[in-house]
């Protein structure tokens, strides 16, 4: 088995006539956190969204356990086992964190039109042990902290067995506490095999964290 997840071969990627990302070539590690830096403007955001499925590369290929990966949609990305927990967390705050992790594909009663609300909340109370987030699965996502929202995104994330798990400057909100409880939990992820894609301006953050580095300079 390769050493590498995920990888970006002279990827080119422009935006009405500038060109972004120029042949860039990656390797993302397998079962390690590969730390992602650049100033803003760099394309760190564009390459992952090529990796997400919200764009599509103009050139170049990627390549996911050797084999051709294009993704046409961020569902496409999920399927492959690719998650992204952004600054911007992308949660319902109306609805639980049950409804949260389910809102693809609600399990139903046999025979019956109803939602299996048992097999929720246990599944999710599985998932919330995972990333020792001691709250109901029940809970609105209204009601949880910052960090705590953030420990429900992971939550989802391990629902369809990511295998590779981005994090975009996900300290952004967090206090020092909340911080320190994400690194032991991305420390842990990689210890279970996960492979990390972490982005961040902090670069005592990913020094702490990364096994490898990659720097982006104007694409």
């Amino acid at each position: 088995m390769s050493d590498v997840i995920l990888s970006f071969e002279n990827i080119e990627k422009s935006f009405f006539g500038v060109r972004v990302l120029k042949e860039i070539t990656l390797g993302v590690p397998r079962g390690k956190v590969l730390g992602l830096v650049g100033e803003n403007g760099a394309g760190k955001s564009t390459l992952m969204n090529l990796m997400g499925g919200v764009h599509a590369p103009d050139g170049g290929q990627m390549l996911l356990d050797g084999k051709p990966y294009a993704p046409r949609t961020p569902s496409d990305a999920n399927d492959a086992g690719i998650a992204f927990i952004h600054q911007e967390l992308n949660l319902f705050t109306n609805l639980s964190i049950a409804e949260n992790i389910f809102i693809d594909g609600f399990p139903r009663m046999r025979w019956l039109p109803l939602l299996n609300r048992r097999h929720m909340r246990v599944r999710t109370q599985q998932f919330l042990d995972a990333v020792e987030l001691d709250v109901s699965p029940d809970t609105l996502v209204e009601k949880l902290s910052p960090g705590e929202r953030q420990l429900a995104e992971i939550a989802k994330a391990l629902s369809f067995d990511a295998r590779i798990i981005i994090f975009d400057e996900p300290t952004t909100s967090l206090t020092a506490r909340e911080t320190e409880r994400l690194f032991r939990l991305i420390d842990r992820l990689r210890s279970d095999g996960a492979s990390i894609i972490y982005i961040s301006h902090i670069l005592p953050d990913v020094l702490r964290l990364a096994d490898e580095i990659a720097v982006l300079r104007d694409g």
